[in-house]
């Protein structure tokens, strides 16, 4: 069994994302990202050899220029805006939720290879699908005054849930598959893996949402402040259509330096659609049965630390304790017949 989640927030603390953006912001050039990658797993292995059980995943990718994210933070806590400044909006979301039977096995290799380290794994998901968004918006703002602004834009947009605007649809049905594949070299002291998750992943939707829309700020009013505020003005198409998701895949390459029979050193990246989370770590063994890692990824600026004990992992990673914009946590426990 094994439940892993992280999440982690460009502009704002992931707090502060929860509550409607209200707290600090944190400006930062060019792409902003908010991402999650939650999965659960419960399954067998025979000897060593294949895996089967039960997976539930969450995750997502949302990439927003920096103009976007600027003007919602605004928006949302009163902020005055730039009398005159053109807003160059965009806002991307990829995002998968769901279930399903996961398969492994090992592949048959050659002795020369075996002997030399050499292990590969294939492994397959039929998967259910629960909710997803795919699409963008684009488009431009002018702020006309430090209280009010004009927007006009285009969504291109396929989901289970509209947030751009208020709209109740049918329930969509998805059902398809993803692939998995991980490669590890292993020698006296060395160790290098390569993992592809979602190496080639399609999900097929019947009878799903989709709008090609303008969004313009043609109706709005205003607060008791006096900020404006929009009931968006939408014009388009919006249909149910048969869509393909392709999953977008998500990597890892790390290599490891044993340095003493108790200790090791990491190196290694994280790619989800060419964006990269490089990370470094130290592992000290107080046993066969225990030991403890400690690392820092500097994508987000998060540190981490895992205790195994036994058949028992626990580790947690974070940036911050008090507002934290990055979060992850692992809890994992094997039983062995």
């Amino acid at each position: 069994m094994k439940l892993d989640a992280f999440a982690a927030d460009d502009p704002v603390s992931l707090r502060d994302l929860l509550n409607g953006w209200h707290g600090p912001y944190r400006y930062r050039n060019g792409e902003n990202l908010a991402i999650d990658d939650a999965r659960f797993d419960i399954g067998a292995s025979f000897e060593n050899s294949a895996y089967i059980g039960y997976t539930y995943r969450h995750h997502s990718i949302t990439k927003a220029s920096d103009d976007s994210t600027l003007l919602v933070w605004q928006q949302l806590n009163d902020e005055p805006f730039e009398a005159g400044k053109i807003y160059d909006l965009y806002i991307g979301i990829e995002l998968f939720e769901g279930d399903g039977v996961v398969c492994a096995f090992p592949v048959p290799l050659p002795s020369s290879m075996k002997s030399a380290g050499v292990e590969m794994a294939i492994g397959m998901e039929l998967l259910r699908g629960r909710n997803m968004q795919d699409g963008y918006l684009k488009g431009y703002a002018v702020a006309n005054s430090d209280r009010d602004y004009d927007y006009s834009a285009v969504a291109d947009y396929y989901y289970t849930e509209n947030y751009l605007y208020n709209l109740d649809v049918l329930q969509a049905e998805g059902y398809g598959f993803t692939t998995h594949l991980s490669f590890k070299i292993e020698g006296e002291r060395t160790v290098f893996r390569a993992i592809v998750n979602d190496l080639y992943g399609r999900i097929f939707w019947k009878e799903l949402p989709y709008s090609y829309v303008f969004i313009s700020s043609s109706t709005k009013k205003y607060d008791e402040n006096g900020y404006v505020v929009y009931n968006p003005a939408v014009s388009g198409v919006e249909k149910y259509v048969d869509y393909t998701q392709k999953l977008y895949p998500k990597y890892r390459l790390e290599g490891k330096y044993g340095i003493d029979s108790f200790s090791c050193i990491a190196i290694g990246a994280d790619g989800i659609k060419r964006r990269v989370l490089p990370y470094a770590g130290y592992t000290y063994r107080f046993g066969p049965d225990a030991e403890t890692t400690i690392s820092y990824e500097s994508r987000f600026d998060s540190f981490g630390l895992s205790i195994r004990y036994k058949n028992t992992l626990v580790a947690f990673r974070s940036d911050s304790l008090r507002h934290p914009a990055a979060l992850g946590a692992t809890l994992s426990y094997s039983v062995r017949f």
